[in-house]
């Protein structure tokens, strides 16, 4: 019987990442998604989640449960909180989208760069990587980038640009040992690297994938 894995998401930007994950590393998996939009509207201009988007996100954690979930996926780097909170009361594993991909940066060794291009979701994913950091008891040398411009490429339907501006960006950042792309939708991204620097550069569709696999026994 395959493994029923809910994937959340409240943006349809994540969508066809995380899709092409699962198709590629785990296609036995039965993927359902279920967009909520609404989400992002409500968030406040610096990221402020309300406690209703706090009930809400857990809402949408019992609706997968009650529908069969043997596993479910939080694709918004934005509401780390929200769904730390809403998955306390879920019995099957929940996953925030870049927690996977932070264990494996600091797994690696070495100097991080942190790739962003959301200002709003830096701070959760900066703090999601930081948690990561104090689990293994160490202390490697960490850079945040900002990546100006892509997202509203994004928006506006330019992927090509958006994916050139993280490239380029991610590429005249220095030297490091892993490349974080801290946002689902930044996937594609790494196509557009020089191939040294996208072997070091993780994506957190493909770290989440192996990790509800690892933790479904698919």
């Amino acid at each position: 019987m395959p493994k029923r894995v809910f994937l959340v998401h409240p943006t349809p930007l994540a969508l066809p990442p995380v899709d092409e994950a699962f198709k590629t590393l785990w296609p036995e998996a039965q993927v359902l998604n279920l967009l909520d939009e609404s989400l992002y509207a409500d968030v406040g201009a610096n990221g402020e989640l309300t406690p209703s988007l706090y009930a809400r996100v857990a809402n949408l954690f019992r609706h997968c449960e009650m529908s069969g979930a043997d596993g479910i996926v939080f694709s918004g780097s934005t509401f780390g909180p929200a769904v730390e909170e809403g998955r306390k009361g879920i019995k099957v594993p929940v996953l925030r989208i870049e927690e996977a991909m932070m264990d494996e940066a600091v797994a690696r060794g070495g100097a991080i760069l942190v790739v962003s291009t959301q200002k709003r979701a830096m701070p959760v994913v900066r703090g999601t990587l930081d948690a990561s950091v104090k689990r293994a008891g160490t202390t490697p040398p960490i850079k945040d980038i900002w990546v100006a411009g892509a997202r509203d490429a994004l928006n506006a339907g330019d992927s090509d640009l958006h994916d050139r501006l993280i490239a380029e960006q991610a590429a005249a950042a220095g030297e490091f040992n892993t490349v974080v792309l801290s946002m689902i939708s930044m996937a594609p991204a790494r196509a557009k690297m020089p191939p040294a620097l996208a072997q070091k550069t993780l994506t957190s569709g493909e770290t989440t994938v192996a990790r509800m696999r690892q933790l479904l026994g698919g």
